[in-house]
C-alpha cells in the first residue's frame, strides 16, 4: 500500500506552523518550565516501586514503507503497571509528591482529588489505593461507560458533572480546596500555581528517557507526533527529549481531535485561549477545551506545528494497527492512545502536510501509544 491508499480518509483537518519554534532554541527554554533534577527525582522514584517495568520501544517498519518514511519507533504504554496507560507515569508520582510535602497537614486519611476523561483518573484512583488513601475522581458528562466502569473498579467514588472536562476541572479544585484532607493532584493547571503539575509533567518525561535509552540514542529522531488534551503528556516527553537531543531537537507537532482543539488555537493566537462547544470526540482523553499552563509554557516554544485529525482517520488508523494491516505485529491502542499516530498518517499521506513537515524517506519518527483498548464492558 502507498500513501495514495491513506489519502481518502487521512488529510488532516487543519495544520499550522508556530511561528515562534526555532531549531537552534537552546534546552534551557524549556528547562525553565521543568528543570533536569524534577526529572531524575520521577525516573528515580517510579524506578524504584516494585511495578517498574520499562515498556517498549516498537519499530513499526511496515507503516514507514507505506508512507515514505526512514522509520517509526513507537513508545507502547498498552501495558504500563497494568493500567494499559501512559498516565500512571504521571498521577502516581503526583500523589507521592503531595503525600510528602503534606504528611503533617491533615491526620486521617487523605482523598486523592482529581478531574478526567479517563486514564489519568484511572491512575491516581490505582495510586491512591497502593497508598492507603481514598479517591474522587470528577469527570464530564459524556466520559463513557467502560472509562467509568474501569476507574470504580479500583474503589473510586466519581461524581460526574453536567458540563465538559473542564468544567469537571473546576468542580474537582472547588472540593479539594474546601476539604483540608484533599490532596488535588491535577494535570491541568489554568494559572499555573500547581507546582503538582510540574511533578506530573516530570513522571511522564520518564517516558523519553525510556525511549532514549532503549533506541533513539542511536535513531535520533527528526520528528515527534504527540496527541494533546491539555497538553501536559506532550509537554513533558517533548522535555525528555530536548533535555537530550538539544541543540539538534526533531520537529513536535502536536495532534488534536478537530471538536476540541485548544493547543492549536492557543498556538494561532500566541497565548493560550479556550475553544467552545461540547468538545465531542471518540479520542475521549483528549476532549479538553483550554491547555494547561505548564504544558503550553513548554509547547509554545517547542511545538514545530500543532494540527487536528479527523475521527474517521483516527478510526482507520486504530483498526489498521490492530490487525496488522500496514505489515506490522499487531498494535493494540484505544481511541485515544493512537491519536498521534493517526495524525502522522495523515500528514504523511497529504502532499501539502508532506512538504510543509519535510516528512520523507530519511525522516525517522518517534510516537507514542498512550493507552490500550478499553475492556468490553460487561453485558
Amino acid at each position: 500500500m502507498s500513501t495514495d491508499a491513506f489519502a481518502l480518509t487521512s488529510r488532516p483537518g487543519d495544520f499550522y506552523h508556530n511561528p515562534f519554534w526555532r531549531p537552534d532554541r537552546p534546552y534551557d527554554a524549556v528547562a525553565a518550565t521543568l528543570r533536569p533534577d524534577e526529572m531524575d527525582q520521577a525516573a528515580e522514584v517510579i524506578g524504584s516501586w516494585s511495578e517498574y517495568r520499562p515498556t517498549p520501544l516498537r519499530s513499526l517498519a511496515g507503516l514507514a514503507r507505506q508512507l515514505g518514511l526512514g522509520a517509526i519507533l513507537c513508545k507502547d504504554e498498552s501495558g504500563r503497571f497494568g493500567l494499559g496507560g501512559v498516565k500512571a507515569l504521571g498521577a502516581p508520582y503526583g500523589l507521592q509528591v503531595l503525600l510528602r510535602e503534606k504528611a503533617t497537614v491533615a491526620a486521617g486519611p487523605r482523598t486523592a482529588i482529581a478531574a478526567t476523561d479517563g486514564n489519568h483518573g484511572l491512575a491516581l484512583a490505582w495510586a491512591a489505593g497502593r497508598c492507603g488513601c481514598l479517591s474522587l475522581i470528577f469527570v464530564g458528562r459524556d466520559v463513557d461507560a467502560g472509562r467509568l466502569s474501569r476507574i470504580r473498579a479500583t474503589g473510586a467514588a466519581i461524581e460526574i458533572v453536567d458540563g465538559t472536562y473542564d468544567d469537571a476541572v473546576e468542580a474537582a479544585e472547588r472540593r479539594a480546596a474546601a476539604d483540608p484532607a484533599a490532596l488535588l493532584i491535577t494535570d491541568t493547571d489554568y494559572t499555573g500555581a500547581l507546582p503538582v503539575c510540574r511533578a506530573i509533567m516530570a513522571g511522564y518525561a520518564l517516558l523519553a528517557a525510556e525511549a532514549w535509552r532503549d533506541g533513539l540514542a542511536g535513531q535520533p529522531p527528526t520528528h515527534v507526533f504527540l496527541h494533546c488534551g491539555v497538553g501536559t503528556m506532550a509537554a513533558g516527553i517533548t522535555a525528555g527529549l530536548w533535555r537530550h537531543l538539544t541543540p539538534a531537537t526533531p520537529r513536535v507537532i502536536t495532534v488534536e481531535p478537530i471538536a476540541a482543539a485548544c493547543l492549536l488555537a492557543s498556538l494561532r493566537a500566541g497565548r493560550p485561549v479556550q475553544v467552545e462547544g461540547a468538545l465531542a470526540t471518540r479520542m475521549a482523553g483528549l476532549a479538553c477545551g483550554r491547555p494547561s499552563l505548564p504544558a503550553w509554557t513548554v509547547l509554545s516554544k517547542a511545538a514545530f506545528a500543532g494540527m487536528t485529525v479527523g475521527e474517521d482517520t483516527a478510526v482507520a488508523v486504530q483498526e489498521g494497527l490492530a490487525n496488522g494491516a500496514y505489515g506490522d505485529p499487531p498494535l493494540a491502542g484505544g481511541d485515544t492512545g493512537i491519536a498521534g499516530l493517526a495524525g502522522l498518517v495523515a500528514a504523511a499521506a497529504d502532499p501539502e502536510a508532506r512538504g510543509r513537515l519535510n516528512l520523507g524517506p530519511d525522516s525517522r519518527v518517534f510516537v507514542v501509544n498512550s493507552e490500550g483498548p478499553l475492556p468490553v464492558p460487561a453485558g
